[in-house]
């Protein structure tokens, strides 16, 4: 049963927005849609997205998400006005996969480490960077997994740092009720981090793997970073009311089942 509580909507028709991740996969689709609609962008990411620099309304800084642990950096030089005019929408949306999949007892240490703070340790220090600012964003959306609640062999940082990333999203929603907090869980998408998973040499040895990569071989069911970008813009600025509920994790196909309110 879908929840009740009203999402909310984040009006007008351009503003700033905030993406990590920016330098491929829904990332990139984001920040170019973004642009395309008159937005002012400012990403984050290790790489340095080229075709996006180029245009006067993407601001980016390079950032390695495994070691942030201050945020407040990241509000000077040309992040400068987020700090004076705040952000509307934050996308936590970078992430790595831990080099799934394997058995749990492969993993180092280290790996988990990594994973966690990438996937989930990052994500707490920009939260608390931009819930720290006099304007606090509007909405906060998490790029969240099915694989944080439904555990499959093989999957261990991964989806141990997708069920830590719900208790967080879960944790800041309860005790920030002015930010709406939109878990979404992203589905499958055509991205090389989902790629290098479901064909990875390791898949033979774990028969839900073997499933997932005949499903994801059929045309059409992983949605291209760009239609999955176009369906995030679209719930975060339509309404769909009684579908989100701030801080609770939600299935992105159950939302695109809803029709829109009328606004």
């Amino acid at each position: 049963m879908l929840v009740q509580e009203t999402q909310r909507y984040v009006g007008g028709n351009t503003g700033k927005v905030f993406i990590s991740g920016v330098s491929d996969g829904i990332g990139h689709a984001l920040a170019t849609l973004y642009l395309k609609n008159g937005w002012t962008v400012f990403g984050i990411s290790r790489r340095r997205p080229k075709e996006l620099i180029e245009n006067k309304n993407f601001l980016f800084k390079s950032c390695d998400l495994q070691t942030l642990k201050d945020a407040t950096s990241l509000f000077d030089g040309e992040f400068a006005p987020i700090t004076e005019e705040g952000i509307s929408v934050v996308y936590l949306n970078a992430g790595i996969s831990g080099n799934v999949p394997a058995r749990a007892e492969e993993f180092t240490l280290d790996n988990i480490y990594q994973t966690l703070a990438v996937n989930v340790v990052s994500n707490k220090v920009l939260l608390d960077a931009f819930l720290a600012l006099p304007q606090r964003p509007e909405v906060v959306v998490a790029s969240a997994s099915i694989a944080g609640l439904r555990f499959r062999a093989g999957m261990l940082p991964y989806s141990l740092s997708k069920a830590a990333l719900l208790a967080l999203c879960g944790v800041y929603a309860q005790e920030n009720p002015d930010v709406f907090f939109a878990v979404i869980g992203m589905c499958n998408v055509n991205t090389k981090l989902s790629r290098g998973n479901v064909f990875s040499s390791r898949v033979p040895e774990f028969p839900e793997h073997i499933k997932l990569q005949e499903r994801f071989s059929l045309p059409g069911y992983a949605a291209s970073p760009e239609s999955r970008a176009a369906d995030v813009f679209d719930i975060i600025h339509s309404r769909r009311d009684g579908v989100l509920t701030s801080g609770q994790f939600i299935d992105i196909r159950e939302i695109l089942k809803q029709p829109r309110s009328k606004i």
